[in-house]
């Protein structure tokens, strides 16, 4: 049946609009247009990947060339979420050259949720992502930068029709009637509770936003306000009885209406972006990413299993904590306030300093560190964002079936590194207070259990079962390397960053020949050692060849640069004015800016970026330039190199192909780091491709489980062991790379926080 919807635009009209009930409506034009390129696209109930389902499909293509008319360009059909019309539809998706979506791995998730055999959409081949198109057509610039916002809406609006926004706009105002609908029942049930109306909720409780729209939550925001436990009741009864709306929930008709405009917009796209693609030679790139559609999917599926219970006992520490802090905060200032209200917090400071501070900010309240109220705002501060964005943020995920879902984006970053929330877990754990005392008289690490509030990675432990255990293949410092590598096919080589990962420019102690790296035979001899342990490759004084550490290299040359007395490297250092610096102190600190320096300089950052973000003077800040361009020549020479190759031809192309374009090269500086860290990315997801495909081969049970920066996590069957040496091999065989690639593994069979290392050789 064609529709003639209410909302049209100059684009949208283009396009022939069906509802159907069945297949055979839409069976009988797509043989008639034969076409080449289609849509595909769901409207669910959610966002989780597991647990919500699609309620509503749109399925279209673009008609061939030949066959358009002035009149028609496509045609798309919506339809009711059926297993049978999905499986016929995939059928003729089959028969298309390209089937696209935007973000189309979350709607391969929807089709398994909607019924369809994980078997099917798993043997699809010819997936791709217009988010990739996007991508590999835009310039590389981030959005941070002002570059593209990859939302189909946002591209759309920009480059395909000014008009594109106003679909969603409709479903937006829908879905704010209904959500009124249901806050208006909450005014009802507080009637009768004399000075508890929905105001008071609000202050009582944190209120975040979701599509400019108020989301009610269980977390306390005015603590100092006492909510009665009848109140509580009506309002957590409220919450589960009147969940947050979905799009399941808004009128069909304007549902027809979003969901035709996402599919033609969705071709649009391919149409505009395409030609760029091709003309930039991203095809192989773009199929490499294709490839890696599927492989994704089924590492999303798997899930990260939680320990609830310990992530519920978290949330009480946490919340205690906050509680008492707050109530020995408030005892001090003499009025109950939050520790966002910079307003209430500068009053203070003004009131015992005399001089009103202009930001209460992390920098402002570390130059007062003694104080108290500095000491409790800053801490509150970590504390209420560790239990919103880790705890109630895994709890809520999780709590469907005790796993942590997540979704790898593969085309957010410029520079093509996979991304995911499941990224953003710190690796530390948050303490008490007694428990960081301890840590500083023991020992970062130290600290008894019953001081930990919250450790993420305690939080996820092993499946059980067949599966009970995991294996974690971690690239180490594969960006590191890989720019000591930029290096030498540059035909520049870094001394010190060569000398981190093999020994270069080194001679064997027998027969005096020089380390060669240009063969993967060669480059395995890095690791020889003598009888003694040491290294069969000597410096040119005649020691056995040592990594060089090469943040405490930094950090050398920045003590130096600051007019320091080098009395013991990495151990003592003098200055005329300036307090003495000793082991403990460069570890604990120089050490520590030194090494976070490296990775920002490889970034792009500079002085005064750094001082930001370490929170230095800067004097120091400046001293950390000097010290990384005295301790790292070469990459200075290669970034400016890059950089210079850039502004000539405003592009630079990464090992595996990847193009970074810039119409403006005021950014070219950014391009090496976009270089180093895309060609690691390409790498990384190369394994994921060649390790499935292993695992395939050889019947294994074992399950790609997470990525997580340079890391693999498996989920490996009982009695798998076997596949170690073997994904060993095929992570450390990097044909491009003649800087030595090192693998290590560890293992745990509890939680993720005890895992430890294994020593194993490739096979």
């Amino acid at each position: 049946m064609i529709i003639k919807p209410k909302l049209e635009t100059d684009i949208t009209k283009l396009y022939e609009k069906h509802w159907v009930n069945d297949f055979d409506e839409i069976n009988t034009l797509f043989h008639k247009d034969e076409p080449k390129l289609c849509v595909l696209d769901s409207e669910t109930t959610g966002l989780h990947i597991i647990k919500d389902k699609p309620f509503m499909w749109v399925f279209g293509w673009m008609l061939p060339k030949e066959k358009r008319t002035d009149e028609i360009k496509g045609r798309v059909f919506a339809f009711d979420s059926k297993a049978e019309i999905l499986l016929q539809v995939i059928a003729l998706t089959k028969k298309c050259v390209m089937t696209v979506g935007h973000n189309v791995k979350y709607d391969l998730h929807m089709l398994i949720n909607g019924g369809i055999s994980e078997k099917v959409v798993y043997g699809l081949k010819n997936i791709t992502d217009t988010m990739g198109l996007c991508r590999f057509s835009f310039d590389a610039v981030s959005a941070r930068d002002g570059g593209d916002v990859l939302g189909l809406k946002k591209v759309s609006e920009k480059y395909i029709d000014p008009k594109a926004g106003e679909f969603e706009k409709e479903v937006k105002k829908e879905l704010r009637k209904i959500n009124d609908a249901k806050r208006n029942i909450l005014k009802e049930l507080l009637k009768p509770y004399k000075g508890w109306g929905l105001g008071k909720i609000k202050e009582a409780y944190k209120v975040k936003k979701r599509n400019e729209m108020d989301y009610f939550t269980k977390e306390k925001k005015q603590r100092w306000l006492k909510v009665p436990e009848e109140i509580e009741n009506v309002y957590f009864k409220w919450m589960e009885e009147n969940p947050f709306a979905d799009y399941s929930e808004v009128d069909r008709d304007i549902m027809m209406e979003y969901v035709h405009s996402d599919g033609i917009y969705t071709l649009e796209l391919v149409e505009f972006t395409y030609p760029t693609v091709l003309k930039r030679k991203q095809k192989a790139i773009l199929e490499q990413e294709n490839k890696l559609i599927i492989e994704l999917l089924k590492m999303e599926r798997v899930g990260m299993k939680v320990d609830m219970p310990y992530l519920h006992s978290c949330f009480k520490k946490c919340e205690d904590e906050i509680q008492k802090l707050y109530e020995e905060l408030w005892g001090i200032v003499g009025e109950y306030f939050t520790v966002s209200q910079g307003t209430v917090i500068a009053d203070y400071f003004e009131k015992k300093l005399g001089e009103r501070p202009e930001t209460t900010d992390k920098s402002y309240l570390k130059k007062h560190k003694d104080d108290r109220v500095s000491q409790l705002i800053t801490r509150l501060r970590r504390l209420e964002k560790w239990q919103s964005t880790y705890i109630s943020r895994i709890i809520e995920v999780a709590q469907y079936d005790n796993h942590f879902y997540t979704q790898y984006g593969q085309f957010n970053t410029v520079s093509g590194r996979l991304g995911s929330d499941a990224q953003q877990f710190p690796k530390e754990r948050i303490l008490t207070e007694e428990g960081e005392l301890y840590e500083k008289e023991n020992g970062e690490g130290k600290a008894p259990i019953e001081y930990e509030i919250f450790s993420p990675r305690r939080a996820f432990i092993v499946e059980g079962g067949n599966y009970n255990k995991i294996a974690y293949f971690d690239l180490s410092q594969i960006e590191l390397r890989a720019q000591a590598n930029y290096t030498v096919l540059l035909k520049k080589p870094d001394l010190n960053l060569c000398r981190a990962y093999m020994p270069f420019k080194c001679t064997h102690y027998i027969t005096g020949e020089e380390f060669r790296f240009d063969t993967k035979e060669e480059r395995a001899r890095w690791y020889e050692k003598k009888e003694d342990g040491t290294s069969v490759w000597l410096l040119e004084n005649g020691e056995s060849w040592t990594p060089t550490d090469v943040h405490s290299e930094t950090s050398h040359n920045t003590l130096m640069a600051l007019a320091f007395k080098c009395v013991d490297k990495y151990k003592q250092y003098e200055h005329e004015k300036e307090s003495p610096v000793d082991e403990k102190s460069f570890k604990k600190f120089w050490r520590y800016i030194g090494k976070m320096f490296n990775f920002m300089r490889n970034y792009g950052g500079g002085a005064k970026k750094a001082s930001e973000a370490l929170e230095v003077s800067m004097e120091i800040a400046n001293a950390l330039v000097s010290g990384w361009s005295n301790t790292f020549p070469e990459v200075s020479y290669y970034q400016k190199q890059v950089a210079a190759k850039v502004q000539k031809n405003s592009y630079a192309t990464n090992m595996y192909g990847r193009v970074y374009f810039l119409s403006n090269t005021d950014k070219a500086y950014k391009v090496g780091n976009y270089l180093v860290q895309g060609s690691c990315a390409d790498m990384l997801k190369g394994y994921v491709i060649r390790i499935g495909e292993f695992l395939r081969e050889n019947n294994c049970k074992t399950l790609p489980l997470a990525n997580i920066h340079d890391e693999l996590q498996f989920l490996v069957y009982k009695g798998e062991e076997w596949i170690f040496p073997h994904i060993k091999r095929i992570m450390e065989d990097v044909e491009w790379m003649q800087v030595p690639v090192v693998v290590d593994l560890e293992i745990t069979e509890t939680t993720w926080a005890d895992k430890k290392e294994v020593q194993i050789k490739a096979a």
